[in-house]
Formats: structure tokens, C-alpha cells, sequence
């Protein structure tokens, strides 16, 4: 217990010093007419045909200068004091994620797969309430159901937040006899804590670190 309380407070000292610094950097902005906004490293622009961005995430964007309002370098800016003044607006909120799974050497996949669809509700002081459910290719396929708890810590458009989730998972093969061997297949309750980053590239997009 004590060695996880150890690399959580790790991670979330890692993920405030990785915000410090992001933070602390002039970011180049390209304004789009439809209102969005990319974030990162302008690698080519023509002032009469078109401008190439490298957002956050390392994904490259195109774009005609015709749809382009302005380009800017500006820092990212952080309010510590006024939890309303998130970059991330309230509103419903959906996530979609694709992952791994570590754990016991025991299991038959090397690496089981993961896929999670949670949506819900982010309110103006930061805390994003929401119901979560996937499936998860283990020895035995599960369908996960559970409630999800974030808080954003500070930040606008870099942002860590802590995460809690609890719920149940459903086996989804029946259970069955083969070779005189009974096969039978139990959920059981799911329960986890940890934190994570949010980075914004685009209005209404933002790509997450999270760790479990």
C-alpha cells in the first residue's frame, strides 16, 4: 500500500512539473474561420496558399490560408485562482480509449486489449461525473460497467487530473462443459484510483495520458 502511495504522489509531482514546463513555453496558434484552434509547431507556411502545423501530439494538420483567421506564438495560460476559468468548458463530455492491459503473468494474452467508452458531464469547477462501459480481451472477453470520477486539477490547455472509477464486469461467455469439464464464468466488482493529463490541440478535442 505504502509502495502505491508512493508512485501515485511520483506521478502526480511528474504530471505538475511536466505542466510547469509546457506551460512556460510559447506555443505557436493557428485560428481557424470555423473557430478552432491548433496548438503547436508551425513547420511550413506560405503567406498566399497555405500554412502545415505540428499540434501537441505530433499529428501534422494542412491548411489553406484561406480558411485561417490569424496565426499567433503565444504561451499557455494557466488560472490557479478561478476554477471557472478552465480551458476544458462545462458540457457533456464523451471519451473513447484503446489500451493495454498489464497484470498477472497467469493470463494467456501477452497483452490484453482494452476498449472503454465513457460519457458524462463536466461541470464548471472541473469535476467530470460519468458512466463508462467496453470490453476487455482478457483469457475470458468482460464487459466492464462502472462510474467515473475526474478533477482537474489546474491548467487550461494542459491540464492533470486525478481519476477514480468503480463498477462491475460481466463475463461474456456462457458458462459450459466440455470433455466432462465444467466451464463456469463469474464477474466481479472493479475499483481504481490514479491520475492523468490532458493536452487540448483543437476546441473540444484534447488528447489523454492516464495512468491506473
Amino acid at each position: 500500500m505504502m509502495n502505491m502511495l508512493r508512485s501515485g504522489l511520483l506521478i502526480a509531482v511528474t504530471l505538475l512539473l511536466t505542466t510547469s514546463i509546457l506551460e512556460a513555453q510559447e506555443v505557436d496558434h493557428v485560428y481557424l474561420k470555423s473557430g478552432s484552434v491548433i496548438r503547436g509547431n508551425i513547420m511550413e507556411i506560405d503567406p498566399v496558399d497555405h500554412v502545415k502545423i505540428q499540434d501537441l501530439c505530433g499529428n501534422i494538420w494542412y491548411y489553406q490560408i484561406a480558411t485561417v483567421e490569424k496565426i499567433t506564438s503565444e504561451s499557455y495560460e494557466t488560472s490557479r485562482l478561478k476554477k471557472e476559468q478552465l480551458g476544458f468548458e462545462k458540457g457533456f463530455v464523451n471519451m473513447t480509449s484503446l489500451g493495454f492491459l498489464a497484470g498477472s503473468s497467469n493470463n494467456m494474452q501477452v497483452a490484453p486489449f482494452s476498449l472503454i467508452m465513457v460519457n458524462g458531464y463536466l461541470n464548471s469547477f472541473g469535476l467530470f461525473t460519468g458512466v463508462g462501459v467496453g470490453v476487455e480481451f482478457l483469457s475470458t472477453n468482460y464487459l466492464p460497467f462502472f462510474l467515473d470520477l475526474r478533477y482537474d486539477l489546474t491548467g487550461k490547455d494542459v491540464v492533470p487530473y486525478i481519476v477514480a472509477k468503480g463498477g462491475y464486469s460481466v463475463p461474456l461467455i456462457p458458462d459450459h462443459s466440455e470433455y466432462d469439464i465444467e466451464y463456469t464464468y463469474t464477474g466481479g466488482p472493479l475499483v481504481g484510483v490514479g491520475v492523468g493529463l490532458k493536452i487540448r490541440t483543437r476546441n473540444h478535442f484534447a488528447w489523454d495520458i492516464e495512468m491506473m
